[in-house]
């Protein structure tokens, strides 16, 4: 008896299991490109976060370019308060946005932002938390002076990601 009940327990578990809705590429990446004037940052998110935090459901629309210009506005409203740049300690404003486009082959998409910098900044700091609901998120940072890769880290999602850089004067 005791191995009838056994076996019908397990049957059950079977029965109303649910399927795991793990995500495939829990990865972010910024490449922050530091020159004379502006900074211009590169943004690549997967389409299964985006599509989370922006409730579009399958989130593989997003990798539909006419689909994805609808949602401009709110993944712009989305990023812009989960990134926040400072040229040596003064918070710098977003000067202008891209227009998101889709990589298919990676499932994410890519959006730039630019930032104008008056004069010629020792120090660069970037913090960010790009998508706090998952656990397994990782943000893969690399910051160019010029053409030239200066640093690389990544973070994990326990903590918020902050670097701060200092550019070498010029001269």
């Amino acid at each position: 008896m005791q191995r009838f009940v056994l076996a019908a327990a397990v049957a059950a578990l079977f029965v109303h299991a649910v399927p795991a809705s793990a995500h495939p590429v829990p990865f972010s990446y910024l490449d922050l490109h530091l020159q004379p004037g502006s900074v211009d940052l590169s943004i690549v998110v997967h389409m299964f976060d985006v599509g989370h935090d922006l409730q579009v459901d399958p989130a593989e629309r997003l990798l539909d370019g006419a689909f994805l210009a609808t949602k401009q506005d709110a993944l712009v409203a989305l990023l812009a308060p989960r990134i926040h740049l400072t040229a040596d300690g003064t918070a710098l404003a977003p000067a202008s946005w891209s227009a998101a486009e889709p990589l298919p082959e990676r499932q994410s998409m890519r959006i730039r932002v630019r930032y104008d910098v008056a004069g010629a900044p020792g120090t660069y700091s970037l913090d960010t938390r790009m998508f706090p609901y998952d656990t397994a998120h990782q943000t893969f940072v690399n910051v160019y002076e010029g053409d030239l890769l200066t640093l690389q880290q990544f973070w994990m999602w326990r903590r918020r990601g902050s670097i701060t850089t200092r550019v070498p004067a010029k001269g």
